[in-house]
């Protein structure tokens, strides 16, 4: 993300000291905070002539927790029948959210302030962490779970009693959005402006880090079979969450 974030900056600063001689290319810049269902962020944001606007930032969500019972199989080594009973297992995901952005903000006239805006966020796969916080079953701290992923066999295993997973999306997330206002203008030296859109992140998984019979581990995806469909369907719903809504506030200080 560190490097996204730089190469982000560096094309928007590039780009104005390149283009800032030109009438309306440029020639001003503003520095903003904002706030929403992506967190709360900063923002540097130039005019590129009348029709475009440039914006990059970083923003992130300070944690935000969720807790509710699941019930797991006894025996998650085995298959069918064979796995046992269901038993309760407290679990708790917490979302925090970290994104650099790098959005371009459209506006059919050079007179409004109305205008359509794409880009990409990037942040971190593991969006949304999950683990327990009741003991589980002890045969998931020596038998474990199997996974198949790509043909091969997979054993996730508890570690001192918890599994860490994580509900995972991709890491390059195109936006898409509609919006209100110009981060910049000559009248005024504050402006305020919104958006409202949505980031694709593909289909989200549940994942953990999985032992494999010869090589190394790595995160599979945990589906419902794995736990003998015994999710109450939350994997399955989840996976049909492949985007995010955003809607954010702007507060943006004319710097030049």
């Amino acid at each position: 993300m560190k490097k996204f974030i730089l190469l982000s900056v560096l094309c928007f600063l590039a780009g104005s000291a390149m283009a800032q001689e030109e009438d309306g290319y440029f020639n001003h810049m503003a520095a903003g905070l904002k706030v929403g269902t992506a967190g709360v962020g900063v923002e540097l944001a130039a005019p590129i002539g009348s029709y475009f606007q440039l914006r990059a930032g970083y923003s992130m969500m300070p944690p935000v927790s969720y807790s509710r019972t699941v019930d797991v199989p006894e025996h998650p080594g085995k298959q069918g029948a064979d796995k046992g009973p269901d038993k309760p297992v407290d679990a708790k995901a917490t979302m925090h959210f970290q994104n650099a952005e790098l959005m371009l903000d459209i506006f059919p006239s050079s007179e409004s302030g109305f205008h359509i805006t794409a880009g990409l966020f990037y942040g971190p796969k593991n969006a949304i962490k999950v683990t327990n916080t009741s003991p589980l079953p002890n045969d998931y701290n020596t038998v474990g779970l199997s996974v198949v992923e790509g043909g091969e066999d997979y054993t996730v295993r508890a570690v001192n009693n918890k599994v860490n997973g994580y509900i995972g999306v991709d890491a390059l997330r195109p936006y898409l959005g509609i919006g209100f206002g110009r981060a910049v203008t000559t009248d005024k030296r504050v402006n305020f402006t919104f958006d409202l859109g949505a980031i694709y992140w593909g289909k989200p998984g549940l994942f953990a880090p999985g032992e494999p019979l010869i090589g190394d581990w790595k995160d599979v995806r945990i589906t419902p079979e794995s736990l003998n469909n015994r999710d109450d369907g939350l994997i399955k719903k989840a996976e049909k969450l492949v985007v995010y809504p955003m809607l954010n506030v702007h507060l943006f200080v004319n710097l030049f």
